[in-house]
């Protein structure tokens, strides 16, 4: 029998969370692969992989999950995302996305995308989206809220300040602390001390750090779960690449400073390649 997925606390909300989850873009929003699509996310679920990360924004992807998980619902901890800044527009997308998914609640919701400044004073506004993500809460349609951010860390901790959000999730890899706003640093431990749930995306770089010559899959999951975060959003193209993380998660072991150094050097000449990916640039 394989090895159970390692485990660790969400923050404050007590969930206990594999260290990997599966992401929503890539094949998984892909309608003309969606019996490829589903094949991903059952066999994901079966092996232990429960937290199902999707987002209005991604395509097809709501409806793929939602045919996925029919009739097994309460095995899930299922989150998707709204990168609408107004409350009418928020609440149209819960009330979508509730729909595509087949389902009647979320286990966490996620502001989607903040980059700038002037998007945290619009959801924040008397109309922002801030209120629909806390009513939803309220009403116990969503049981979390969380943020994400792939441009500037300052901009996710203002936001964290004016909100009580229960996790964020933001890109860490072996490049990211090349970058000239980089989340790996000052933003991960103050996140940590907020006692926030982390989850991490673009660890592989949206695969452009994965390659002869580059990172394999297994480093690269390694790197990122060597930090103090709760679990990595991946993206798999195909059940052979669940597979292989499936395995590099079973087999997970932390990476020493020192290893953790020699992957940045190694990294540091890839890292233009990756920004453009994940970081908006003024």
């Amino acid at each position: 029998m394989a090895r159970e997925l390692p485990k660790r606390t969400y923050g404050k909300t007590g969930v206990q969370m594999p260290i990997l989850a599966l992401g929503g873009a890539g094949v998984l929003q892909d309608a003309s692969r969606t019996a490829e699509a589903i094949a991903i996310i059952r066999e994901a679920v079966e092996q232990g992989v429960y937290y199902l990360d999707t987002a209005q924004q991604y395509r097809d992807s709501e409806r793929i999950f939602g045919e996925a998980i029919d009739g097994i619902r309460s095995k899930v901890f299922l989150s998707t995302k709204s990168a609408r800044r107004d409350y009418d527009g928020a609440w149209r997308d819960l009330e979508n996305s509730l729909k595509r998914l087949r389902t009647d609640r979320l286990e966490q919701w996620i502001v989607h995308h903040v980059s700038y400044p002037h998007e945290i004073d619009r959801l924040f506004a008397p109309d922002g989206a801030i209120k629909a993500f806390q009513k939803a809460k309220e009403q116990k349609i969503v049981q979390y809220v969380g943020i994400s951010g792939h441009n500037d860390p300052q901009v996710i901790r203002t936001a964290m300040e004016r909100f009580p959000f229960d996790m964020v999730l933001f890109p860490l890899n072996p490049t990211e602390p090349h970058h000239p706003r980089t989340f790996a640093k000052e933003f991960l431990e103050y996140a940590r001390r907020r006692g926030v749930g982390l989850a991490v995306m673009k660890v592989m770089g949206v695969g452009r750090l994965v390659g002869e010559g580059k990172f394999t899959v297994s480093e690269l999951f390694r790197y990122a779960l060597s930090h103090p975060i709760h679990t990595a959003v991946i993206l798999p193209n195909s059940l052979r690449e669940l597979r292989e993380l499936l395995a590099a998660a079973r087999a997970f072991t932390p990476m020493t400073p020192d290893e953790l150094r020699a992957l940045e050097a190694r990294a540091k000449p890839l890292t233009d390649q990756v920004a453009g990916m994940y970081h908006q640039w003024p």
